[in-house]
């Protein structure tokens, strides 16, 4: 009976405070405390052997990756880039606070919380970001059928990741939110594409 998992690790705290703005397209870098909580998780997958490693091209999730595969003890397979694992677009919203955005947006963000909202104003709408993350992963499953992965990314992505290989309505995969410097792991037994089970959901260590 052999196991496949898919760990997913949403990156740190950010020097933009993701943990209160919205950041999707900016590229805010790690903070000293995001980099703790990415080397805080390395206890949980060091000894892990991944097929790949594959990472969003935003500087917070590439450098979350640089950490977790140069503390691996063994090197991954492949380490890979993927465009299409960028955060979600906020458009106007980029890098506001929740209060920012309902004083600046009154008519989305009473649209946006009621979960009416069809995407975000002047950014990306949900049926496109879900295809993205959908094509995406679709083609990582397909172009590494075997072994552990690791995907390396942002809240946005891990929920619709994690929502899509649970088969989860989109009620209940919208209110997954993996915490900053978290570890979720899905795995699945005998079939390299599922169906999966949740292992882990939003590990994270205590950094100092």
């Amino acid at each position: 009976m052999t196991e496949r998992c898919i760990y997913l690790v949403r990156h740190g705290e950010t020097a933009g405070e993701s943990s209160i703005r919205y950041h999707g397209r900016n590229d805010v870098p790690l903070s000293d405390l995001g980099c703790r909580q990415v080397e805080g998780l390395l206890g949980l997958i060091r000894h892990v052997s991944f097929a790949a490693v594959i990472h969003s091209p935003l500087s917070r999730a590439k450098e979350s990756a640089r950490i977790l595969v140069e503390g691996l003890l063994r090197e991954p397979g492949v380490v890979e880039e993927a465009p299409d694992l960028t955060e979600v677009y906020f458009g106007e919203m980029e890098g506001m606070t929740d209060a920012e955005i309902a004083a600046a947006l009154p008519e989305f963000y009473a649209e946006w919380k009621s979960g009416r909202a069809k995407g975000f104003p002047g950014g990306e709408t949900y049926a496109a970001f879900d295809a993205r993350v959908g094509t995406a992963l679709d083609g990582l499953m397909a172009r590494y059928p075997e072994g552990h992965l690791l995907i390396v990314a942002h809240m946005g992505i891990i929920r619709r990741c994690a929502g899509r290989l649970l088969q989860m309505s989109p009620e209940a995969m919208s209110k997954l939110n993996p915490a900053l410097g978290s570890l979720t792991v899905l795995s699945c037994e005998n079939s390299p594409n599922g169906p999966f089970q949740l292992k882990h959901w939003s590990l994270t260590s205590d950094p100092k």
